[in-house]
């Protein structure tokens, strides 16, 4: 028997096809030109090698993070060869990712085809951020949870959301807001075995993994707490242009300083200071969004509490980056999910804007990357307008944070519209 092929089986045909022959691109550059990529180096060295050797690593990543290190090293003993099976790995997942964008179009109604496209044209912008980096592994979980999440499978979307937090901690940012849509269309049962399971599943690995090694758990809590300033970050674009103005000295610490946490970083006295009050500016920034989001979700109906909400878990995010001390570039790919639901349920209008300011910042992140790494070879080679590259890519990021504040408030200034041309309509009967 023979599958016919329609549109959608043949655009996902293609495009596993156009991922398999980027991935293979990426692996023959590799050992064509002889680059060490942060898999060989640190992925291997640093955690898999140990690992392989009955040593568990000490590392900045989540405990579930090991188990997708360790997966390619049962397939490979030398550098190239675990790049090679990671690589494979990632590859699975991205067409995991692909297969379940089509899945979400299709339950929202909305063309499959062109949210596979979207879905390709992002990972394929942040190319080798996905295939040198684990951070596509949580961010398919996080698209899988948003899925599991609109077809009503509730307790399982928070399993699985559970699991991608465990992996990158950054998709507990859309917990709240998942809970509070729930709570809001009034899914009370929903709502109490959702977060059961959210908490259940954590507490249940975190255990595991303490009896294993506690330094699992305090180990990765610590690094982020002690990190310095990242260039990258908003902050350090804002303190650099400060800088330039004469007003406070700045210098630039590389990734190969033994106390950078392996990131070039902004240090001074006022680099530094900010770096101290942005963790808990970064929390206030979070709860204002999820705030908002109860607070206008009181007087919408559910088609635009919907809306409101994927606007909600993409500008918690965004608050996340911008006001956060460290913003690497492959933090992008944690955005691929909540946009593309964005894009899926949004009206035409706050669509184009988001589409061309989320392509913007993701085209300047490459910028950054081909000319302060690629070029200057990253540290204190990066000058002025390599730092203003990074400031443009940060203007947009905090531009899409404005838009999806703006969105939700619009929603229900939308609705309150409507309810006055209704009584208007009504009036004149």
């Amino acid at each position: 028997m023979v599958w016919p092929i329609d549109g959608v089986r043949r655009t996902q045909l293609v495009l596993a096809i156009l991922f398999l022959v980027a991935c293979i691109g990426y692996l023959v550059a590799v050992n064509v030109l002889g680059i060490e990529t942060e898999v060989m180096r640190d992925r291997f060295w640093l955690n898999a090698e140990p690992m392989a050797h009955g040593v568990i690593p000490d590392t900045e990543y989540p405990p579930l993070a090991l188990l997708f290190i360790a997966i390619p090293r049962i397939f490979a003993d030398t550098p190239f060869g675990y790049n090679v099976a990671f690589v494979a790995e990632i590859s699975l997942f991205m067409v995991a990712g692909l297969l379940l964008t089509s899945k979400l179009a299709g339950t929202l109604g909305r063309d499959r085809c062109k949210a596979m496209v979207s879905y390709s044209i992002l990972v394929l912008l942040m190319l080798e951020f996905v295939v040198d980096r684990f951070d596509i592994i949580p961010a398919i979980m996080t698209l899988g949870a948003l899925y599991l999440f609109m077809t009503g499978r509730v307790r399982w979307a928070f399993v699985l959301l559970a699991l991608g937090t465990l992996t990158k901690l950054y998709p507990a940012i859309l917990f709240p807001v998942m809970l509070l849509y729930l709570v809001s269309e009034r899914r009370w049962r929903d709502a109490a075995e959702g977060t059961a399971a959210f908490v259940g599943t954590g507490l249940l690995a975190l255990t595991i993994c303490w009896i294993v090694d506690p330094e699992l758990i305090l180990g990765f809590l610590g690094y982020h707490g002690d990190r310095p300033l990242q260039l990258e970050s908003v902050a350090s674009s804002i303190v650099y242009l400060v800088s330039m103005l004469g007003l406070t000295d700045v210098w630039i610490q590389p990734s190969t300083d033994p106390g950078s946490f392996l990131s070039d970083n902004l240090r001074g006295p006022l680099p530094d200071a900010v770096a101290e009050v942005l963790m808990p500016l970064m929390v206030v920034a979070i709860i204002a969004v999820c705030a908002l989001y109860a607070y206008r979700r009181l007087s919408v109906t559910s088609e635009q509490g919907m809306r409101m909400a994927a606007l909600a878990m993409l500008g918690c995010l965004m608050a996340f980056l911008v006001t956060n001390k460290v913003f690497s570039s492959q933090y992008l790919i944690w955005l691929i999910p909540s946009v593309l639901l964005v894009l899926l349920v949004s009206d035409e209008r706050l669509s184009k804007r988001l589409n061309v300011s989320i392509l913007a910042m993701f085209v300047l992140t490459q910028v950054n990357f081909a000319y302060n790494v690629g070029y200057l070879g990253g540290g204190a080679n990066i000058g002025d307008l390599g730092m203003m590259v990074i400031l443009a890519r940060n203007l947009v990021a905090a531009y899409i944070l404005y838009l999806c504040v703006s969105g939700i408030v619009l929603d229900r200034r939308q609705t309150r519209q409507a309810d006055a041309d209704d009584v208007t309509f009504r009036s004149q009967l």
